[in-house]
């Protein structure tokens, strides 16, 4: 029988795996309460980030990444929601989209946009487990995220569906 750890992912990329876990969950309680993600951030790390760290066996999730996910949607949010929608298929709105579906579809977009070091394969297959999850639908996550990963990096999703 295989050891459990050899299966994990490296510990940097599950701290990464548990901020952007983090971010969906502040998001989605930003849009609840209409309060501000970044002021709600450190209120959220005081009462479940213990929580995310044991579900993801990290001694921390990367704050780092966690901060300027936080901000970056924050300061985002209608730059997001015009790249989202204008991935949705025509018979979609940003309206019908369920409160943890935009969360989601937030913080991917905002790492495909704006943060071009991480690959954007990687970027959308965590946000697709993320939404799985969630109990959202993985196949329509994926599908908008690599819409939007075609749109912000046409050069890596060209270069990757070549060497396919």
């Amino acid at each position: 029988m295989a050891n459990p750890q050899e299966s994990l992912k490296p510990v940097p990329v599950r701290r990464r795996s548990a901020a952007r876990l983090a971010v969906v969950q502040v998001a989605y309680q930003q849009q609840m309460s209409g309060e501000s993600l970044v002021d709600f951030l450190p209120i959220f790390l005081n009462h479940y980030v213990e929580d995310i760290v044991k579900a993801f066996r990290v001694k921390d999730v990367d704050h780092t990444h966690l901060n300027a996910l936080a901000a970056g949607i924050e300061a985002n949010a209608e730059s997001l929601d015009k790249a989202v929608s204008a991935c949705l298929s025509a018979d979609w709105s940003l309206d019908r989209l369920t409160v943890i579906d935009r969360a989601i579809l937030h913080a991917g977009t905002f790492e495909l946009k704006e943060m071009p070091h991480l690959p954007a394969r990687a970027v959308v297959s965590e946000y697709a487990a993320i939404a799985d999850v969630c109990g959202s639908d993985v196949g329509f996550i994926n599908a908008v995220l690599d819409r939007v990963a075609r749109q912000a990096r046409s050069v890596e999703m060209d270069r990757e569906r070549a060497n396919v």
